[in-house]
């Protein structure tokens, strides 16, 4: 049996455990689910409501921290002699640097988290170690692309042998949401505040606004490409003014107008011309060997394929030996709960088939 224990109880999670959970094969179950409150077993879990998990109606069996107790119940389900899998569901640091324990521990991973597949080399690498160390696997498809093949890719182009060039895409289905209903005009933060109401920004969307989400995925496939490249190396555009990035998220909105002049002045400035922008990453490997990235607002044409997008879907290219003057493309909703939900349960069957 595979148990499961999904940490993060946001728009991901409730999406994964209300409509993908009561569909895991019968050798899976939902064993607990944890929250900054702390984690709760199920008895059975398997349609859980958040209103459940905050109202306290499962039962509190460890102590401390909750990345502490998910630990102790992996532990417990190792003693028993079950297979472990922890859901990292969530948008945060603290959790992912609880990794390596969790391995230890004897869990298999499957992330939406983008932090550990975009941290520093060193904790990577130790990642990695501990991976390689205790067997475990770890599938984080849904880091880039919420759920769109993009890394499958990758790794179907290394297996042939083909030689990997560059990858271009709009890495954020958020940004690329505003900036595909955005026109010249416009207020950009009211475009924004719909993206966040819909789910479709990161809890607080400066994370989206600084270009640190493209510049995270970025990294993500650089290394799945086998690709040296750091975080402090990705030449990143970042939309938010110097006035707002150390306020709190209420007082962001509440000053956004800063926001809009800034960007106002800035389009006037650049591409007075311009009608629509798109938020573009690229990482490239020259012909010298070195690795270059960058994220960046950029103006496009209306016959660029990115124009051509419905609202809220990616467009990423993958240029290679194999496919350098027809670039292999993969198009699809790059941003939503139940993408990425249907992603993270697309990992879980994949995890199944290894086991």
């Amino acid at each position: 049996m595979l148990a499961i224990i999904v940490v993060g109880c946001g728009n991901i999670g409730q999406t994964w455990l209300q409509q993908f959970a009561p569909h895991l094969p019968a050798v899976a179950y939902v064993s607990a689910v944890a929250n900054t409150q702390g984690l709760r077993l199920s008895q059975p879990l398997a349609q859980v409501a958040h209103s459940d998990i905050s109202q306290g109606q499962y039962q509190h069996p460890y102590q401390g921290h909750p990345a502490d107790q998910v630990r102790a119940h992996i532990l417990q389900l190792q003693q028993q002699g079950q297979q472990v899998a922890v859901l990292d569901l969530t948008a945060s640091k603290a959790i992912s640097r609880a990794y390596p324990a969790w391995i230890a521990a004897g869990a298999h991973l499957i992330s939406a988290n983008k932090y550990a597949g975009s941290s520093h080399p060193d904790y990577y690498r130790e990642v990695i170690k501990q991976l390689q160390r205790y067997q475990r696997h770890w599938l984080y498809n849904t880091t880039v692309g919420a759920g769109l093949p993009i890394q499958k890719a990758i790794n179907e182009r290394l297996a042939c042998h083909d030689e990997l060039k560059a990858m271009e895409g709009n890495f954020s289905g958020s940004l690329s949401w505003v900036f595909q209903q955005y026109r010249p005009g416009d207020k950009l933060s009211e475009w924004l505040q719909q993206a966040a109401a819909q789910g479709l920004t990161e809890p607080d969307p400066r994370l989206d606004l600084s270009g640190m989400d493209v510049a995270r995925k970025l990294l993500i496939l650089a290394r799945e490409a086998g690709w040296q490249l750091k975080l402090a190396d990705i030449e990143v555009d970042n939309l938010v003014p110097p006035p707002l990035r150390q306020l709190s998220l209420k007082e962001f909105w509440q000053q956004r107008h800063i926001l809009d002049d800034t960007f106002e002045r800035w389009r006037l400035e650049h591409y007075p011309e311009a009608t629509q922008f798109c938020y573009l990453g690229s990482v490239v490997l020259n012909e010298q060997g070195q690795v270059q990235a960058a994220a960046s607002l950029q103006p496009i044409a209306a016959t660029s394929s990115y124009a051509q997008l419905p609202p809220g879907n990616a467009n990423f290219m993958i240029r290679s030996r194999q496919y350098w003057h027809n670039p292999l493309i993969i198009q699809g909703p790059g941003a939503g709960a139940e993408v990425t939900a249907a992603g993270v349960h697309s990992d879980i069957l994949e995890l199944l088939k290894r086991l």
